[in-house]
């Protein structure tokens, strides 16, 4: 038995793909949107907190202060750098390209960093 059916991932989480759309300003880099209408897929993985850190330079709010969390998430599927992962009420963010592990044919996986920042 191999590739997903080896690994333990008891989270059941959503990838969002974002759509790209042109700005306001016809820019050659579309934007980037991941509202209600971007693409939708469920992905099974293992997600666990890795650091958190409070920083009050650029504030989401005036007044607050921001705290990141770093988070890691494994998978049996490919993530992409641009998309996002929600979990538990949470929006994560992709950190870089994922990483990609094949310790041997047929045991495949994905290892990602996120971020998470609320405030």
């Amino acid at each position: 038995m191999g590739g997903a059916a080896a690994l333990n991932l008891p989270h059941q989480l959503t990838v969002i793909s974002p759509r790209e759309t042109p700005d306001a300003y016809d820019n050659p880099t579309p934007a980037l949107d991941y509202g209600p209408d971007a693409p939708r897929r469920p992905v099974a993985g293992l997600l666990l907190p890795r650091d958190t850190a409070r920083t009050g330079g650029t504030e989401p709010s005036p007044g607050r202060v921001a705290v990141t969390g770093a988070w890691w998430l494994l998978t049996a599927e490919p993530i992409h750098a641009r998309e996002r992962i929600t979990y538990d009420g949470r929006t994560f963010m992709v950190e870089g390209e994922p990483a990609r592990f094949e310790p041997r044919p047929g045991f495949l996986h994905y290892e990602t960093v996120l971020t998470h920042t609320e405030g």
